[in-house]
């Protein structure tokens, strides 16, 4: 049977002048190598530039708020 590691970023923004900017940052597991992103103040689509391209994938995206995840084989 596979077994998995499950990491979680949820990602809570605000939007100032039409840009997302991250006001809260919450890790469950590991956000690696994405963590220099995940930073108050900074864009959100620098962050989920990087998550997406590191098998995270969107799990909820609803008004204010992204939640990601990715899962990882362990052997």
């Amino acid at each position: 049977m596979a077994r998995f590691r499950v990491d979680v970023v949820t990602i809570e923004f605000r939007r100032i002048a039409g840009i997302r900017v991250i006001r809260r940052v919450r890790v469950i597991g590991s956000a690696f190598p994405c963590r220099g992103f995940l930073f108050v103040g900074n864009r959100v689509v620098n962050a989920e530039r990087c998550l997406l391209n590191n098998r995270f994938r969107i799990i909820s995206s609803r008004r204010n708020v992204i939640v990601f995840e990715r899962r990882v084989r362990i052997l």
